[in-house]
C-alpha cells in the first residue's frame, strides 16, 4: 500500500493551513460546502476521541494509487477522521459497483 513521504504531508499540512480540505457536499459542510474543521497536527491517524474532545486526522490520495495516482502534494489532501471515513466508504461502495452518497 502507498504511503506519502513525511515531508509531501507536511506541505500538504501547511498548504491547508491546518484545516480539513473535504470538499463533498454531501458531507453536510455549512462553509461554502468546505469542512475547514481545524486540525492538530499531532492527531495524524488517531481514531478515537482525545480528551479534548477531538478526532485526528489523515493524508488521503485525490487519485488512488492503483487508479496511477502518484504521492505528491498535488495528489495528497488532508482530511479530518470523519471526512476520511466517509470518503473511503465511498470509494471502496464505488468500486463495488454501489455508490451511495452520504
Amino acid at each position: 500500500m502507498a504511503e506519502f513521504p513525511e515531508e509531501v504531508v507536511k506541505k500538504a499540512f501547511g498548504a491547508s493551513d491546518g484545516r480539513c480540505e473535504c470538499l463533498l457536499v454531501e458531507h453536510g459542510h455549512s462553509y461554502n460546502s468546505m469542512c475547514m474543521r481545524v486540525l492538530d497536527w499531532n492527531k495524524r491517524g488517531q481514531s478515537f476521541k482525545a480528551p479534548d474532545g477531538e478526532k485526528g486526522w489523515e493524508a488521503h490520495f485525490i487519485v488512488s494509487p492503483e487508479n496511477g495516482g502518484k504521492t505528491t502534494q498535488e495528489n495528497c489532501e488532508i482530511l479530518c477522521w470523519d471526512c476520511y471515513c466517509k470518503k473511503n466508504k465511498k470509494i471502496k461502495k464505488f468500486n463495488s459497483s454501489f455508490l451511495i452518497l452520504f
